[in-house]
């Protein structure tokens, strides 16, 4: 009889009721083989169920809005540009898709600011999204309490608060809307309250501001502005991403001409490309191939998981085959065994499943706090019906996985010999039966398994490591950063170069402070300043160069602060005022690319600080610095000395670095007292050492390294653990021939090697295997990888040591027992 037709008969009968009593009996019987059989499984589903939710909730759920499938992201490109900002959109282009589009029923731009609300209560930082009067309609969101913004009312100073805030700050008072709060030291009228699951564009939104995009052309027709940001737009009725693609470039090359602040932002005058993929594919494509590879990883681990659970599984039911032919002999035909044995295993897939969801369900609380901050739709994701759903499905096809393979070894029983032959092997029959090599089959798998997940952990965990000690071209250590806040209508351009220089002064003075300066931006801050000038011929050349370059304001000792390399030249020095000679300091990227082999020294026309007074003095060149990761390629940078700005320091933000002798955390309460003194309206924000920020910054990295080597180290715990198993039930099964062979002069030390050898046989097979799928799969993450290549031998070595070296702590055990079988024993026995 086949195996179908078993299957067949064996849900065919009644009686199941009975078989599911008898099955927990025979479990409960072995307490301790049942409770390891349902642990591993559980540990398996609760890691797929945790995972699945996550990718259910981030890549396959809808978005919260209407007809969420039409939303669309704008972004655009410039034909020969360096594409520095992908995801963004220039007014040119905006404006241009918003007068007139077949393809695109409505559009909307937004940035994210930081403005400081003060007034009563404590001063504090919000996080702000300023967007036009359209957004809200466009995503068809309706506020809680109020109204939304009017078109007319792009540049009026009107807030809409968030559910969060306005409970938290207003408590929850409905009497704010219609009355004036302070942000930035100006009133702003509360127009709105959006409802508590409204979070455009993230979670960490507090406010909502209008924005209004000013035209390419204003009243002077030689000057130009540009203006980046993101958008959104909805598709119209039967339109596609690619149709509105194609007719968004067209009539974003009808848009006014950037000029020389194009060339300063995209290196180019080329055409714009404008690109419409999905909204839903816009927020998930950092995080999805690193979903899908940690998803494939969780999938190895459950089916190392349930490969150990049938191996255990194939033994029991070698030793149960006397049982099988004793009610084979009463009646029982071969449906109900097979019915039986399924009955069994359903039942300990089916506990390991509701145990592993409700370990899932315990873990998804902690899952926040484990996700990155910037991990997109963490809202979205939950233990929810369907994820519970699919817990139930993997419960039942791991108990069907583990139930077929002892029900395919006992679907024909022979009577006479099962009901002859005593519970040991016969000599030299047990290292040759077929049950013997499936059980060797199923364990090379998870050590194959094993060696995959061990491969790719190592690979990400060197990844992790490398962009961790990449060289950004400044020094993370001992360096305290911090972001104050000095509003525009609260404070002159002068007032603030004097908070500033008297903040310095004091931190100067504390004998736990080696440098202390300010900035208008830090690496891994997304605010960038640029600008694009020429400088006249020169090499032979009869055109003047145009450069392009990113500017950055900052004080005397920033660069000792910051840790960067000055290759060539000088930084800035207090005796850099007003009244001296203009500065410059260049990055080596600019050197190269613009000014020669040896700019110190050379003079740049005045429009390359902004037009102000004489040429500018080139002093120094420093090395290149990585703003935004390691794998940035550096751009063209030029630094101005802010002791030199006429109307004072114009940036209402001003970033601090603070190089400390130790632990810059014990200054932080020292740099609070400090900013207090200077009143309500200076706010301070974003402390943190540098260190930290870095490694925030690699917050996805570090968890893909994290998550696969969890996997890795669980499904080696089963593979040493299945092995062990599968080494002592063979000693088990063998007692008879080892005792043979002991009589007829075999040592010790030779039986040992024999079940060593058997270990690492089955080890070497599987590591083999592993190995070789290991190399095909790492191209799979070759994206994702840092320093290290996918197919890095030393993370192949290292991950065949490892288990050759679990292989053996596992054959240790049992080939102790073997070597200590009592060949008289054994033979009186037989």
């Amino acid at each position: 009889m086949s195996l179908t037709t078993s299957l067949r008969d064996a849900l065919s009968h009644h009686g199941i009721a009975l078989d599911v009593r008898y099955a927990l009996r025979v479990l409960s019987r072995q307490p301790g083989h049942t409770l390891v059989a349902v642990l591993t499984m559980a540990l398996g589903i609760a890691a797929a169920t945790v995972l699945f939710s996550v990718v259910n909730g981030v890549l396959v759920s809808p978005l919260p809005w209407p007809d969420s499938d039409r939303l669309v992201r704008v972004s655009e490109t410039r034909e020969g540009g360096n594409n520095r900002f992908p995801q963004m959109l220039t007014n040119a282009s905006y404006l241009a898709l918003a007068q007139e589009s077949q393809s695109l029923s409505a559009i909307a731009a937004f940035r994210r600011e930081r403005l400081t609300l003060s007034g009563s209560g404590e001063t504090e930082r919000l996080r702000v999204a300023a967007v036009t009067p359209s957004l809200f309609p466009l995503l068809e969101a309706a506020p809680l309490v109020g109204r939304r913004f009017e078109p007319h009312e792009e540049r009026e100073p009107l807030v809409a608060l968030s559910y969060s805030l306005w409970q938290q700050r207003f408590n929850g008072d409905e009497g704010v809307v219609g009355k004036p709060i302070q942000l930035d030291g100006r009133p702003y009228t509360v127009v709105a309250v959006m409802p508590r699951d409204f979070d455009f564009p993230d979670r960490d939104s507090q406010a909502w501001v209008p924005y209004y995009v000013p035209p390419v052309l204003g009243d002077n027709p030689n000057t130009r502005a540009i203006a980046l940001f993101s958008a959104i737009g909805r598709l119209s009725p039967l339109a596609t991403p690619d149709q509105a693609t194609a007719e968004s470039t067209t009539r974003a090359r009808t848009a006014p001409d950037l000029g020389m602040v194009g060339i300063a932002v995209y290196g180019t005058r080329g055409a714009a490309t404008v690109t419409v993929v999905p909204w839903h594919d816009a927020m998930t494509d950092e995080v999805r191939p690193a979903l899908l590879v940690l998803l494939a990883g969780v999938g190895l681990l459950l089916a190392a998981a349930t490969a150990n659970v049938a191996s255990v599984q194939l033994a029991r039911a070698t030793s149960r085959r006397r049982e099988a032919a004793v009610r084979s002999a009463l009646g029982a035909g071969a449906g109900r065994l097979l019915r039986q044995l399924l009955i069994e295993n359903l039942i300990v897939g089916l506990a390991g499943g509701a145990i592993g969801l409700a370990m899932a369900a315990a873990f998804h609380q902690a899952l926040p706090s484990l996700l990155p901050e910037d991990f997109p739709r963490l809202d979205a994701i939950a233990i929810d019906l369907r994820v519970a759903l699919v817990a139930l499905g993997l419960s039942l096809a791991a108990g069907l996985a583990f139930g077929l393979m002892p029900a395919w070894q006992t679907r024909r029983v022979d009577l006479v010999t099962s009901l002859s032959e005593d519970s040991l092997a016969p000599v030299g029959g047990g290292a040759r039966s077929r049950l013997t090599r499936v059980r060797a089959l199923v364990m090379a798998v998870q050590v194959a398994i094993a060696c995959v997940l061990l491969i790719g952990a190592s690979l990400l965990g060197r990844t992790f490591a490398a962009l961790l000690d990449a060289d950004r071209g400044y020094d993370p250590s001992n360096l305290l950063t911090a972001e104050l806040s000095m509003p525009d209508e609260a404070f002159t351009p002068e007032r603030r170069a004097q908070i500033l220089a008297g903040l310095l002064e004091r931190l100067r003075s504390n004998p736990a402070v080696h440098f202390a300066a300010y900035s208008t931006t830090l690496p891994l801050i997304a605010r960038e300043s640029l600008m694009g000038f020429s400088i006249p011929p020169r090499g032979g050349s009869s055109e003047a160069t145009q450069v392009q370059a990113m500017v950055r304001m900052v004080s005397p000792g920033y660069f000792e602060s910051l840790g960067m390399r000055i290759v060539a030249g000088r930084g800035f020095t207090e005796t850099d005022t007003m009244t001296a000679r203009p500065v410059i300091v260049v990055n080596r990227v600019l050197a190269d690319r613009y000014l020669g082999r040896n700019p110190v020294g050379q003079e740049l026309p005045p429009n390359a600080s902004g037009g102000e007074g004489n040429p500018s003095l080139v002093v120094g060149i420093v090395d290149n610095v990585r703003i935004r990761s390691a794998t940035d390629e550096p751009q063209p940078e030029l630094y101005f000395c802010a002791l030199q700005r006429r109307a004072g320091f114009g940036s209402s933000v001003a970033y601090l670095t603070i190089r400390t002798a130790a632990d810059p955390h014990a200054l932080v309460p020292t740099l609070r007292a400090l900013v207090r003194e200077q009143g309500d309206m200076v706010a301070l924000d974003g402390v943190t050492t540098m260190g930290d920020r870095l490694v925030a910054s690699l917050s996805q990295p570090r968890l893909n390294a994290v998550v696969m080597g969890a996997f890795a180290f669980f499904t080696l715990a089963i593979a040493g653990v299945g092995l062990f198993g599968v080494l002592s039930y063979s000693v088990a099964q063998r007692s008879r021939e080892l005792g043979v062979r002991a009589a007829l002069g075999a040592t010790p030390g030779t039986i040992v090697s024999m079940v060593v050898r058997q270990g690492l046989t089955i080890t070497v097979a599987g590591a083999a295997a592993g190995l070789v799928a290991a190399y095909w799969l790492s191209r799979l993450i070759a994206a994702s990888l840092y320093g290290v290549l996918p197919g890095d031998p030393v993370s192949f070595a290292a991950a065949a040591a490892l288990l050759i070296l679990v292989a053996l702590v596992s054959c240790a055990v049992p080939a102790h027992r073997a070597a200590r079988v009592d060949p008289q024993r054994v033979l009186r026995a037989g």
